[in-house]
């Protein structure tokens, strides 16, 4: 199975005794081949479009931390780890002054 140039998978078929495979029954594998490729690539899609939403609701809420805290970097800050934590796991952050 190909998307272009890429190969994504692979359908092996046999049967017990040996004989080609009718024109028919070719025809309906490449059918569900191609029909694999869709759906596999739709699932790729889907997820780069929730990542992007993710990153963009991410990024509003840092932003709306910014502007309703102008000149305090601390809350700015926390959002920011809070955000990462939340959709990457958590961060240790070292500060030599403790």
């Amino acid at each position: 199975m190909r998307k272009d140039k890429a190969l994504l998978g692979a359908l092996y078929m046999y049967r017990q005794k040996v004989r080609p495979f009718t024109e028919k029954q070719i025809a309906l594998l490449q059918n569900f081949a191609a029909q694999a490729v869709i759906a596999m690539e739709n699932a790729r899609l889907i997820t780069e479009t929730r990542e992007a939403l993710e990153q963009q609701t991410a990024t509003a809420e840092v932003l709306q931390v910014i502007n309703s805290s102008p000149g305090d970097l601390a809350p700015v800050f926390n959002a920011m780890l809070e955000r990462h934590s939340a959709s990457v796991g958590p961060i240790s952050v070292y500060d030599e002054h403790l």
